[in-house]
């Protein structure tokens, strides 16, 4: 795929030229020059998909930004106002931001808050089927895991059973910003949380990711549940306004949004079986 789609550029590039020959008589100079600029662009677009092409070779670094640990988020890192309840009570999400450390397009963090009229084994339900995220998730191209088993007991670190989940995934943003990246998820049952970073053992078009997954049986209503999630993101490069807006916002609160869809319409879902049957240390 990744050779059809360089295929596919080069032939754009081809065009792009020999256009640009045909026109350059009846063009201003700096109208010439911007297009030009545009066609190295390109080239260089080409060129950074080419290198990008061996995805199993490790990333260029093993975690730049902090981890999350498996539990409910610490009371100074999503406070609810009063305001926030009334919107989570009417079945809106409450989302917290901020911006990376290099400015507003080079990253940031968000903590995305919702309510949702279904137990907590019908939302996990939703969360833990990687599998089947396209088609749920906006933008999302492909989701797949690639591995799946429960960790050892020499990592349980004292909290239960632990599955790690790794997972492809390739979201189209706008055009000529897709991201391919690799997950490395642990669903930790005892603390009802999935924390995951990227697989550092092969390359991402993500710097570097770090989120967490947390719910909570509702504080009032019964068969309810409240749902927190994060997602942090840190760009190899600076990105366009709609890019940075879509990663760190919209898709935060489209995240809980269709987890509160899904787990409504089936609020008799149960964890699936692969989480409560593995045998520590097997992959899947």
């Amino acid at each position: 795929a990744l050779c059809e789609q360089r295929d596919h550029k080069n032939r754009l590039f081809i065009l792009r030229i020999m256009t640009t020959i045909k026109q350059s008589q009846r063009i201003s100079p700096f109208r010439l020059l911007a297009r030009a600029w545009g066609l190295l662009l390109l080239v260089a677009a080409i060129l950074v998909d080419a290198k990008k092409a061996n995805r199993n070779v490790p990333h260029h670094h093993n975690g730049v930004l902090p981890p999350y640990s498996p539990g409910p988020f610490p009371a100074d890192a999503v406070t609810l106002t009063k305001k926030d309840e009334e919107a989570l009570d009417k079945d809106k999400s409450v989302m917290k931001q901020t911006p990376g450390e290099g400015g507003g397009n080079s990253g940031g963090k968000a903590i995305c808050v919702q309510d949702v009229r279904a137990p907590k084994s019908a939302v996990w339900n939703q969360i833990l089927d990687l599998d089947h995220y396209v088609g749920k998730v906006n933008k999302l191209k492909e989701c797949k895991n690639y591995l799946v088993k429960r960790r050892s007991e020499e990592e349980n670190d004292g909290q239960g059973p632990k599955w790690q989940i790794k997972t492809k995934m390739l979201i189209g943003v706008i055009p000529g910003y897709s991201y391919e990246y690799y997950c490395d998820h642990t669903y930790v049952p005892s603390l009802d949380s999935v924390v995951w970073n990227l697989d550092y053992d092969k390359t991402s078009d993500f710097d570097d990711v770090s989120g967490h997954w947390h719910v909570e049986d509702h504080p009032t209503k019964p068969k309810c549940s409240r749902v927190f999630y994060a997602c942090d993101i840190k760009f190899k490069r600076p990105v366009p306004g709609p890019v940075m807006n879509f990663l760190t916002k919209s898709a935060l609160k489209q995240a809980t949004g269709w987890v509160k869809r899904e787990s409504e319409a089936k609020p008799e879902g149960v964890i699936p079986a692969v989480f409560g049957n593995a045998v520590a240390g097997a992959e899947l």
